[in-house]
């Protein structure tokens, strides 16, 4: 056969595999990591390479290191396993400030895999290969996979902007840590610390309306049940209040919340020892203009620090965890374990103590309920009567 021949054949199998490769619905699906914003601090304290040859992945370096210390940095995998431009931005770059603000030059590879199991078990490979020196989750999703697929691998990890992993069942004994190679933190709050602080807040406390969607497993898993468990040994009534999923919740809600209130005043007859508690449910959440006008009178507590906000619309308090704080946390644990300070299998896991508290003193008003002034003081947020923030991140802001 002519060389010619055999080269066109050649050229032509390579053309259609090009193609296929190009048009492949793998090909296309490669997760683009172009949402992230790295803030003002990041920009200034750290190179950040957007184009590694990889959409899945940016490459961070301390630029205030100096070239020694970047040539020995330690390197750490940051694995994000979905678009949430707010809150996984906030998880990145507060992981950023706190490595800076310890002084600990450390290079950073941020993946991101979209909920394709195929890409980050690529980015896990990667990272035995290099071999980085620790690996943070950034996310429950995340956590939920490092779990399944790295525990009792010789790298460390560390979990960051999680649920509960005790609820989750990834760790049996909060205080005596996780026995493997992973050291876990949560961003729950405590049950019977959620329930001490409802009781200052309603002090003959007797009944809970938890509002919360089915087809959130891990808001069921780590905030409905373990209050579930404890209501008997707390002296509670938990009467569930719940929507199908995010499609039919505002329909739901308009039936589900008079049943619940409804079910609530068999214990209580006037609903003055009884609060709506909001749990970290999307579908749920984002409604609360809604559960405020159904709610009549009863306070409406969040789980959530971003359920309180300014104006009408929100809710009266939140009793939770801030994103930053509780990744925060995370990243002094991943700092200690890099350092040599801390075995990862035998840290407890690490919670932020005492929670976040925000509060809407104009929804307060509205349903004529005194805050108590110790949350006041130790408030991360706070709104006045006219709507305007007066605490933010716990300093006072404006005149």
């Amino acid at each position: 056969m002519p060389a010619r021949r055999v080269f066109r054949r050649i050229s032509v199998a390579v053309a259609v595999a090009w193609l296929v490769a190009v048009s492949s619905p793998a090909a296309a699906s490669r997760p683009v990591l172009d949402w992230l914003r790295y803030d003002a601090l990041a920009l200034s304290e750290y190179a950040i390479d957007l184009d590694t040859g990889d959409t899945a992945r940016h490459s961070v370096v301390p630029k205030w290191a100096s070239e020694e210390q970047r040539a020995t940095a330690k390197l750490v995998m940051l694995l994000i396993p979905t678009r949430s431009e707010i809150a996984y931005s906030t998880s990145v770059n507060t992981i950023l400030q706190v490595f800076r603000q310890h002084g600990l030059p450390v290079r950073f590879s941020v993946w991101f895999y979209n909920g394709d199991e195929t890409v980050a078990r690529e980015a896990l490979q990667w990272a035995y290969d290099q071999p980085v020196d620790l690996i943070m989750s950034v996310g429950s999703v995340a956590t939920v996979f490092l779990h399944k697929e790295h525990r009792g691998h010789r790298i460390p990890a560390v979990t960051s902007a999680s649920k509960d992993p005790v609820a989750s069942g990834q760790v049996a004994d909060p205080k005596t840590g996780s026995g493997s190679n992973i050291a876990y933190t949560s961003i729950n709050v405590a049950t019977d610390t959620l329930v001490a602080y409802l009781r200052r807040l309603v002090p003959m406390l007797s009944t809970i309306g938890v509002l919360y969607s089915r087809d959130n497993d891990s808001a069921i898993r780590t905030q409905v049940m373990p209050l579930q468990q404890a209501a008997d040994e707390l002296g509670l009534q938990v009467v569930d209040i719940s929507v199908a999923n995010d499609a039919t919740a505002s329909a739901d809600l308009q039936a589900a919340i008079p049943a619940g209130l409804e079910a609530m005043r068999r214990n209580d007859p006037e609903l003055r020892r009884s609060v709506l508690l909001v749990t970290g449910s999307t579908a749920v959440y984002e409604r609360i203009a809604e559960i405020n006008r159904l709610s009549g009178r009863v306070p409406v507590v969040s789980m959530l620090p971003d359920v309180v906000r300014p104006g009408a619309d929100s809710a009266l308090l939140s009793i939770g965890v801030n994103q930053s704080s509780a990744v925060a946390l995370a990243a002094v644990y991943a700092k200690d374990v890099l350092l040599g300070r801390a075995d990862p299998g035998k840290m407890p896991v690490g919670t932020v103590s005492p929670p976040d508290l925000a509060i809407n003193f104009l929804v307060a008003q509205r349903i004529g309920i005194a805050i108590p002034f110790s949350f006041f003081e130790s408030a991360t947020f706070v709104y006045d009567p006219d709507g305007r923030a007066v605490i933010e991140f716990g300093q006072r802001v404006g005149g």
